[in-house]
């Protein structure tokens, strides 16, 4: 209820900001007052901080309980929390855009005519510093952009912050997928280091399309059916926002275990018209490859 009621909060004040008695701002839009709704976005930013780590939370304590009452109905549907998250995502993206158009950045918080290969290289190394945080190593990545997006390739405007976000995450999965074969080879047929991990970039059918691809232990039926459940984590210990910020870790993870990385990623490339999937390499067991496709279709994001 606390965040139905916030969320319904935000949009009254918004509107009352626009057409109510905040209607003058926009009428005389003088540098102090530019920086006075700015300000405000940026609070209705930092009030959206916490809303998934509280709705990973209810999940889970709902789901916890039913399962001591043996009841089955999921109250939390895919439904339900797909459309709250992509309200919440929408929200802070809007923020996010008149905050950078404020301070003077001329496409706000899109990036028009990004370097790809860049955006997929700066994802890539965090991902690495954060298994290597997790797990003591690093698989070696290999960045394969082929010959579709060279020349006259045009990149599609995007959310960069939210592309960044989607390769952490299924690059971060590639790695520990890769390490935990790894470990599980006999020591004396053991290679050195877990084997790489391949990210192919490439332009087809109207979409740019980022394949990341592992030689982990590949996708069996319970890990598919689970894979996109949000607050759905096999880690013993729940990430909490208060000992990350006391923390001294060199690494950040936010939201880490919660189960909502995957979930969040694929709604973000959904957003407009993009997806994110993942298969097995032919017979389960030879690794995974998550296809992250982000669209160029002008008609899909004028309707949406």
């Amino acid at each position: 209820k606390d965040l139905i009621y916030l969320h319904e909060n935000t949009y009254d004040f918004t509107y009352q900001l626009i057409e109510g008695e905040g209607k003058e701002i926009f009428d005389d839009f003088s540098k102090p007052r530019q920086r006075y709704v700015s300000d405000i976005f940026d609070q209705i930013m930092a009030r959206h901080g916490t809303s998934v780590e509280t709705l990973a939370d209810a999940v889970i304590s709902v789901r916890t309980m039913q399962e001591i009452m043996d009841f089955q109905n999921d109250v939390f549907s895919e439904e339900s929390v797909e459309s709250f998250l992509r309200s919440r995502l929408i929200i802070q993206l809007l923020c996010d855009h008149y905050v950078a158009l404020s301070k003077g950045k001329a496409t706000g918080a899109v990036s028009i005519g990004a370097d790809i290969v860049d955006v997929v290289d700066d994802a890539v190394t965090e991902a690495k510093h954060v298994c290597d945080a997790n797990m003591g190593v690093a698989p070696e990545v290999v960045i394969q952009p082929t010959e579709s997006i060279s020349g006259d390739f045009v990149p599609p405007p995007i959310i960069r912050s939210w592309l960044h976000h989607a390769i952490v995450e299924v690059s971060k999965n590639a790695m520990t997928s890769n390490i935990e074969q790894w470990n599980g080879q006999h020591d004396m047929t053991k290679d050195s280091l877990p084997p790489e991990v391949v990210v192919k970039i490439l332009y087809e059918n109207n979409t740019l399309a980022i394949r990341v691809i592992d030689n982990g232990t590949g996708l069996n039926n319970e890990k598919s059916e689970k894979a996109f459940r949000f607050a759905d984590s096999t880690s013993q210990k729940r990430w909490n926002r208060l000992e990350e910020q006391q923390s001294y870790a060199a690494v950040r993870q936010p939201l880490g275990s919660l189960g909502v990385g995957l979930p969040l990623s694929r709604l973000m490339m959904r957003v407009f018209g993009g997806d994110l999937g993942l298969t097995n390499n032919g017979d389960s067991g030879q690794g995974c490859t998550a296809t992250l496709k982000v669209s160029y279709d002008d008609k899909f994001q004028a309707e949406n």
